[in-house]
């Protein structure tokens, strides 16, 4: 047995190729990775967000609750 790996639009050619392989009595699996679904701009971010994990660019909870905070009460004291 041998095994064919091909990358493929899922969208676009995906029916079309199980249409074919069918017709031609050919077995077949479709293996999803984890990246399916997404398009190439969340594939970017999330790839971006994953560097900046690395680099320990992070902020927890708090200090994001933290900066929040401080904006909007800054905010309020410009409108008041």
């Amino acid at each position: 047995m041998t095994t064919l790996t091909v990358e493929i639009d899922r969208k676009k050619d995906l029916p079309a190729l199980k249409s074919f392989l069918t017709r031609l009595g050919l077995k077949y699996k479709i293996e999803e990775d984890e990246w399916s679904g997404l398009s190439e701009a969340e594939i970017k971010g999330i790839k971006i967000g994953l560097k900046d994990v690395e680099a320990g660019r992070l902020h927890t909870h708090s200090e994001v609750a933290d900066i929040i905070e401080k904006k909007i009460i800054g905010l309020r004291s410009k409108n008041a």
